[in-house]
C-alpha cells in the first residue's frame, strides 16, 4: 500500500500557495494527514471513506457535514492509483466557491503521487541493478543464475564490455548521480553507480579506444569543473559481459596509477607499474632497502639520482634541470656511488635502481 503520509504535507503546501481555501490530505484508513488546518490533522473523515468505496467525487453540503464525522462542507476527491484508492484530497469551502478550483486541485495532487511512485520505482529498479552488479564484478556468482538476474532486469549482456572507476573523493546523491548520467557523453545506455564512499564504477557499452578517450577526458573535464576538486579514472579492458570482474581488477590497478602519476589511466597501457602492481609488501620494504636503503635519508639524492636515471641528455642538461652547477651534479652522483657502493652506470644497477625509486615513490604517496 501507498504511503501517501510521506508526501501529504508537501501537497498541501504547494496547494495552499495557489488557492485560498483550506486543503486537507487523507489516508486510506479516512484519517487527516496534513491539513492547511493543523487542527483537523489525525481526524477521522468519514466522508472520505464513503468517496473511496464509491471512487467518485463527492460535494460535503451542509447536510453531510452534520451527518457524517469530522466532514466540513467542501469537495473530497479520491486519489485512484491503478484502479486502487490511495487516499483523498479534500478542500473546504462553499460549493460555489470551490467548484473551479476541484480539477486543478485533483491533477495537482495526481501530478505529486505519480512523480513519487516514479521516482521510487526507479529507485528500486538501480537499486536492484547495483546490487547485480556487485556480484557481477565480484566474480562469486554462479554465471547462469546471473544471465537469468541480467534478463529479468533488461540489461542487454552483448552491450557491455568494459568497467571504468572514478575516485572523486566524495558521495553523491541520486540527483546528482542523475545529472552525471545526463552529462556524459560517452554512451546513451552507460550506466553510472555510486560504489563506495569515494568512487563511481561505470558499465561501458562497447566504443572504440578514441570515441572513449575523447568523450571519457570531456566528462573528467565536467567533474572537475563540478566538484573543483582531483578527479582519478582508472580504466578496464575489454571483456566479455560475465567476465567484467576482470575489468573491475583492471581498472582498479589503473587507478592506483591515475593517483599516483595522472588523472586517466587505461590498465592496458601499464607496462612496468603493471609489473610493479601487486607486490608483497615485506619484499618491497626488502628492496627498497637492499637497493637505496643508504639514500633515504637523502631525498635530495634520490631526486638527483631519479633525474639522471630518467635523462637522455648530458650532465649540463641535467644540472640545468636541476638548478645546481655541474660539478655539484657529479659530486652528488659520487657521493651516491659512494653510499650505495655500487657503480651508478652499470645497466643492471640503473634498472634495479629506477625500479627502486618507483617502489619507493609508490610507498611515499600511500
Amino acid at each position: 500500500m501507498f504511503n501517501l503520509q510521506i508526501i501529504g504535507t508537501k501537497i498541501v503546501r504547494e496547494l495552499g500557495e495557489l488557492i485560498d481555501q483550506n486543503v486537507v490530505v487523507i489516508d486510506h484508513n479516512g484519517f487527516i494527514i496534513a491539513s492547511t488546518d493543523m487542527s483537523r490533522v489525525n481526524q477521522f473523515h468519514e466522508g472520505a471513506l464513503i468517496a473511496m468505496k464509491n471512487k467518485e467525487v463527492m460535494h460535503m453540503t451542509k447536510e453531510l457535514s452534520t451527518q457524517l464525522k469530522g466532514v466540513l462542507e467542501g469537495m473530497v476527491m479520491p486519489l485512484i492509483i491503478e484502479d486502487t484508492p490511495i487516499g483523498v484530497i479534500g478542500v473546504t469551502g462553499q460549493p460555489f466557491e470551490i467548484e473551479k478550483y476541484g480539477k486543478l486541485v485533483q491533477k495537482i495532487t495526481q501530478f505529486f503521487v505519480e512523480d513519487f511512485l516514479m521516482h521510487r520505482k526507479k529507485e528500486r529498479e538501480t537499486k536492484m541493478i547495483e546490487l547485480f552488479l556487485l556480484d557481477l564484478l565480484n566474480g562469486q556468482v554462479n554465471k547462469l543464475l546471473l544471465e537469468q538476474r541480467a534478463e529479468m532486469l533488461n540489461i542487454d549482456t552483448e552491450l557491455y564490455n568494459r568497467v571504468i572507476i572514478i575516485q572523486l573523493n566524495r558521495r553523491i546523491d541520486e540527483k546528482g548521480m542523475d545529472y552525471l548520467r545526463a552529462i556524459q557523453i560517452i554512451h546513451p545506455h552507460l550506466h553510472i553507480f555510486q560504489w563506495s564512499f569515494d568512487k563511481l564504477v561505470l558499465l561501458v557499452p562497447k566504443v572504440t579506444r578514441i570515441h572513449l578517450e575523447q568523450t571519457l577526458h570531456s566528462f573528467n573535464r565536467k567533474l572537475i569543473k563540478l566538484y573543483d576538486d582531483d578527479i582519478f579514472i582508472g580504466v578496464g579492458n575489454s571483456h566479455s559481459f560475465f567476465e567484467l570482474n576482470e575489468s573491475y581488477n583492471e581498472a582498479s590497478i589503473a587507478l592506483t596509477v591515475a593517483v599516483e602519476n595522472r588523472q586517466i589511466v587505461f590498465e592496458e597501457d601499464l607496462k612496468l607499474e603493471l609489473l610493479l602492481s601487486d607486490l608483497d609488501e615485506q619484499k618491497v620494504g626488502n628492496f627498497i632497502g637492499r637497493t637505496i636503503g643508504s639514500l633515504i635519508k637523502e631525498e635530495e639524492l634520490i631526486y638527483n639520482l631519479e633525474m639522471w636515471l630518467k635523462s637522455k641528455g648530458g650532465l649540463q642538461d641535467i644540472a640545468d634541470t636541476l638548478h645546481i652547477h655541474k660539478n655539484t651534479l657529479k659530486y652528488r652522483l659520487k657521493k651516491i656511488e659512494k653510499l650505495l657502493n655500487i657503480d651508478i652506470n652499470n645497466n643492471e644497477n640503473k634498472l634495479e635502481l629506477m625500479i627502486a625509486i618507483l617502489l619507493y615513490r609508490k610507498r611515499k604517496r600511500v
